[in-house]
C-alpha cells in the first residue's frame, strides 16, 4: 500500500508540473508569468504561515508546501488550505 501511495504522489506531481509547463509555454512572456505566480504564491504562503493563527491554520514551511505554492501560485496555497480543511 505504501508503494502505491508513493507512486500516486509522484504521478500527481508529474502531471501537475506537465500541465504547468504547457500553461507557461503558451504565454507571451513565460518566465515573467512564472516568476509572478511564484512570488504571489510564496507571499500568500508566508502570510498564511505567520498570520494563519487568526483563522486556526498556520501551515508549516516544509519543502512540499513551498514547492506547491511556488509552482501553482495562489491556487496552490488555496489547495494547501482546502486540503487541511477537508482532512482535518
Amino acid at each position: 500500500m505504501e508503494f502505491f501511495r508513493t507512486y500516486l504522489y509522484w504521478l500527481l506531481w508529474g502531471t501537475g508540473i506537465f500541465i504547468l509547463f504547457l500553461f507557461y509555454h503558451k504565454r507571451q512572456k513565460p518566465i515573467r508569468t512564472f516568476l509572478l505566480g511564484a512570488v504571489t504564491g510564496l507571499t500568500a504562503l508566508f502570510l498564511l504561515h505567520f498570520y494563519g493563527g487568526i483563522i486556526g491554520f498556520a501551515p508549516e514551511l516544509c519543502l512540499t508546501n513551498l514547492l506547491t505554492s511556488s509552482l501553482f501560485g495562489i491556487p496552490g496555497t488555496a489547495l494547501i488550505l482546502l486540503t487541511h480543511a477537508f482532512t482535518g
